[in-house]
């Protein structure tokens, strides 16, 4: 879209200064850019979910790679727009045991899919006596 609006302002306004050239130019460099460091970025990122855990790596130059047992999932919440669901994209969230931590899983594909696959993985909560709980909060 922004490639269009620059080539429409081109065409519209003919002569322009050198100055506005470069405004159209920034203009159309700066949503380009950011459109191509998400695609290194989603190409650079993987998802594993195996019968013990969920593996979460993303980054394009640093690495960085989180795992989270099933055995300490509360629970899995899927975060999804009109848009994002157009695309078959969201988020999910993976909320921990305990601990209060929420792990955000960016650009997941069909993420109520893979929300229904890690529940059905999920160990059973914790009995009351154990860690002092009830049932699932």
């Amino acid at each position: 879209m922004a490639v269009g609006l620059g080539i429409a302002l081109d065409v519209a306004i003919p002569h322009t200064s050198v100055t506005l050239h470069w405004v159209e130019g920034i203009a159309v460099a700066v949503p380009c850019t950011w459109l191509a460091v998400r695609f290194v970025r989603w190409r650079r990122s993987w998802l594993l979910v195996t019968s013990y855990r969920i593996i979460d790596q993303w980054g394009a130059a640093r690495g960085n790679q989180i795992d989270i047992p099933l055995d300490s999932i509360e629970r899995v919440v899927v975060d999804q727009g009109l848009i994002r669901r157009l695309f078959g994209t969201g988020a999910i969230d993976v909320v921990v045991w305990d601990e209060g931590v929420l792990h955000r899983i960016e650009d997941a594909r069909k993420p109520a899919i893979l929300a229904r696959i890690i529940t059905r993985r999920l160990v059973p909560p914790p009995s009351r006596g154990e860690y002092g709980r009830g049932a699932w909060g």
